[in-house]
Parts: structure tokens; C-alpha cells; sequence
């Protein structure tokens, strides 16, 4: 399942506008089209960034070149928000549509957080909100089987990159079964094989992007059964 990362709006809640104009004032924009590299994996860690607009994925590079994607990060969301604590960047990201990125460099975000005690408290709040987080995603990883984790990635990226629509929610973002098996920890042909499974009990339809029913979804999480539908 993936990790729900920190966001823009709840870091400069509760600061007051003189706050928020220096956090501003310390930022820069960069624009980046589908593909580019944001960062790499081994880069200097010397920067806070904010998604703005588009969309970005994280991602693990192996020493033979294979990708696996860790995360898809929607608008205002903030990553590299380890760069107190490490000097180089872990893993890379990259664009996954046309981006528009805030770049706020350490020095100036350890400026604003000595300045800012509300600033500063939220930012622990959500390292703190993201650890516990990763501990009950890891948890749930030893603990379910992979159809119930593609099922609950699936609500996930509904939330964060769906579209309401009379039929359903279709996810915007296209997302590949590889891409889905990188998410959950699992191979490609048992996404393939669950999807089908997932189609077969009315979850969701599949097409040039997949169409979720997010109600029969949320419940087949929760009991592990999906009601019988009328004919």
C-alpha cells in the first residue's frame, strides 16, 4: 500500500502570513517536463521540494538499471523531507507528466523552522504521522495477501489521482500492472491475474485507464467478500 506523504498545506497550517511569505520568499520554481530527473539516487540531499503541479514517482534504481516504483506523489505534496537527517538522496524522482516544482534549500528550511516554532511543530508532526505510516504499511505487507494489498493501493490511488465519474472512478494516472506489482511487493503476472479476478467480481473495469467501484472495493478490503449483485 502505498505511503501517504506529507503535504505543502499541512506544513504551513497555523502560521501566520508573515511566516508563510518567508517560506515563500525562500523558495524557488522549476518546471520539469514528463521523464525528467528531479533528483538521483546518491545526490546531495540539499533541498525540501514541493510538487505544485503534475505528478512525480519515486523510484529504486538497482546496479543492474531495473526501476521499481515506490511511490506516485499527487500536487502540493512534499518529498525529500529527509534532508535533515541524510546528506544524499536514497532513491530518485522523476516525472511522471509535466511538473512544477518548490525547491526550498536546507539551509533556508533550517532558517524557517529555527523562526518558526508552529512551522517547526508541524514538520515533526508529520515525520511523526509518516513513520507510523511505514510501520503499519510493513506490518500489513507481513500480513496480508497480495490480493488485499493490490485492493487497498488501488483505494489509495483513487484517493489521491481519481476522477468521480456516474460509472465509477477512473484513475487518471496511467499506472501499468508492473507498475502495481512494485507497489504491493508482488510479480507482474499475479497483478495481471487479480485484476482479472477483480473484473470478474465487478471491482472495477478495465480500459485505457481502470475504472473503480470504489464502494464494492472498500467493502471487499473490509470483509474479504463481495456481495452478490443483482441481475
Amino acid at each position: 500500500m502505498p505511503i501517504t506523504f506529507p503535504t505543502a498545506g499541512e506544513l504551513l497550517r497555523g502560521l501566520s502570513e508573515a511566516e508563510a511569505r518567508e517560506f515563500a520568499r525562500l523558495s524557488t520554481e522549476r518546471r520539469f517536463p514528463a521523464g525528467r530527473t528531479i533528483f538521483s539516487k546518491g545526490d546531495p540531499a540539499d533541498s525540501l521540494c514541493i510538487l505544485r503541479d503534475g505528478f512525480v514517482r519515486l523510484v529504486s534504481i538497482s546496479e543492474q538499471g531495473a526501476e521499481t516504483i515506490l511511490h506516485l506523489l499527487k500536487p502540493d505534496t512534499i518529498f525529500g523531507e529527509l534532508l535533515l537527517s541524510e546528506d544524499l538522496r536514497a532513491f530518485t524522482a522523476v516525472a511522471e507528466a509535466d511538473a512544477v516544482i518548490s525547491f526550498l534549500p536546507k539551509a533556508g528550511f533550517q532558517k524557517f523552522l529555527a523562526s518558526s516554532p508552529n512551522g517547526s511543530l508541524n514538520f515533526i508532526r508529520l515525520l511523526s504521522d509518516r513513520l507510523v505510516r511505514v510501520e503499519r504499511t510493513f506490518a500489513e505487507f507481513g500480513h496480508t495477501w497480495s490480493y488485499h494489498r493490490l485492493a487497498r493501493t488501488l483505494l489509495r490511488l483513487a484517493e489521491d489521482h481519481g476522477e468521480k465519474t456516474p460509472e465509477g472512478t477512473v484513475i487518471g494516472l496511467r499506472v501499468t500492472h508492473e507498475d502495481l506489482a512494485n507497489l504491493i511487493g508482488t510479480t507482474r503476472e499475479t497483478v495481471t491475474n487479480q485484476l482479472g479476478r477483480f473484473r470478474r467480481l465487478g471491482l472495477l473495469q478495465k480500459g485505457r485507464r481502470l475504472l473503480l467501484n470504489e464502494d464494492r472495493l472498500r467493502r471487499f478490503v473490509q470483509t474479504g467478500r463481495v456481495e452478490r449483485r443483482s441481475s
